[in-house]
């Protein structure tokens, strides 16, 4: 582990953990030491299409973006995380092999990873790590049927108001085209929700 971890990471990731698994203070150590540190620049990719995910993060602050290209060259943002929380392409991640979308930081962060073989072993070791993991995936399961669903049943404007209520000060920075295609509309609609919303 990086000695250069700040405190609030560290509060960050232990108040997460513990929303799953207690940890006593010999099962955290053992857990962070495990992880890596890495400052992240603003639209630095933590994941490029095609290669394969061999990493897990822990974001603290922030938040990021999965998106994929299309043959004709465009972008299509499928998805925002934001902080705290695990992320990485787990379909990836699990099959081990290269992942179809990429991950990109929407703004500069500090973030802690942990490589796909170093987390593997920790399963072997630690009962409670396994758990972990299984809660976490089941989180993230959860998490993606409730995004499709909200895509077949909600509008986009029930969408976005969503996003404002949950992530108001992360959405207010997300660029409009980036935002309306994660809503599968046209910039131009979304300002038209935008106007509507702040009347």
């Amino acid at each position: 582990m990086n000695d250069r971890i700040s405190e609030n990471t560290l509060k960050s990731f232990r108040t997460f953990v513990n929303k799953f698994i207690l940890t006593d203070d010999k099962l955290f150590d053992t857990l962070i030491s495990n992880f890596e540190y890495k400052k992240v620049a603003r639209k630095e990719l933590l994941l490029e299409a095609s290669k394969t995910a061999n990493k897990i993060f822990f974001l603290s602050e922030g938040f990021v973006r999965f998106y994929h290209t299309k043959n004709d060259g465009t972008e299509v943002t499928s998805d925002f995380y934001f902080a705290p929380g695990f992320i990485t392409s787990f379909t990836s991640f699990i099959d081990q092999k290269p992942s179809i979308v990429n991950i990109q930081a929407m703004v500069k962060m500090d973030v802690l990873f942990i490589k796909y073989k170093d987390l593997m072993a920790l399963y072997d070791k630690e009962h409670k790590v396994e758990r972990l993991g299984r809660l976490l995936a089941e989180q993230v399961f959860i998490t993606s049927e409730k995004h499709l669903l909200s895509f077949l049943n909600d509008t986009p404007q029930d969408r976005y108001l969503w996003l404002m209520k949950e992530y108001p000060e992360y959405v207010k920075n997300i660029p409009l085209h980036y935002l309306a295609s994660y809503l599968g509309i046209t910039a131009e609609s979304l300002s038209r929700i935008r106007n509507r919303s702040v009347k």
